[in-house]
């Protein structure tokens, strides 16, 4: 597997752990002194969503996706960025929404927005990049030496006894 698939399971697994604690710890009422609760709630269902499902989809979609088409990824620096970029929009949206549930600032416009703006930008990266590694002609299919021979050998006559 490459680096940024690495990258990219890994920050889903960890993401997964993150969106279970969080899930036990809101149970468990820790945040109950929450100005906006809602916005840890919030916070909970993005590091679920984008942190271990987005993030785990572009992982897989980078290590299947030009095998199943059976090209090379078209740029790998550019998923190697996406992983940067994601993480940073994750991160930004969900530490904004747990800053947002404790004060009155508009942290929602302000904090949230913008990170989704720039992990909605590593979702383009991801559409680009396997746009360009799917688009093209078909590769020549691979045609075992064996089946080479057999094909050039011509068919033996059958005994008309």
């Amino acid at each position: 597997m490459s680096d940024s698939v690495i990258a990219f399971i890994r920050i889903s697994l960890f993401s997964l752990v993150v969106g279970v604690i969080l899930g036990v710890l809101m149970a468990a009422g820790v945040f109950r002194g929450a100005q906006n609760p809602s916005m840890v709630t919030s916070a909970h269902a993005h590091v679920n969503l984008l942190g271990f499902m987005s993030m785990l989809i572009f992982g897989v979609g980078y290590h299947i996706l030009p095998r199943f088409s059976g090209k090379p990824l078209y740029s790998e620096s550019l998923a190697s960025a996406q992983v940067w970029v994601n993480l940073v929009g994750l991160v930004g949206i969900v530490g904004a929404l747990l800053v947002g549930a404790y004060t009155d600032a508009d942290l929602f416009r302000y904090g949230v927005a913008p990170f989704g703006v720039v992990f909605a930008a590593g979702a383009l990266i991801f559409a680009y990049n396997l746009l360009k590694t799917m688009s093209g002609p078909a590769p020549a299919p691979v045609v075992p030496p064996r089946a080479k021979a057999a094909a050039k050998t011509p068919p033996k006559p059958k005994d008309q006894g």
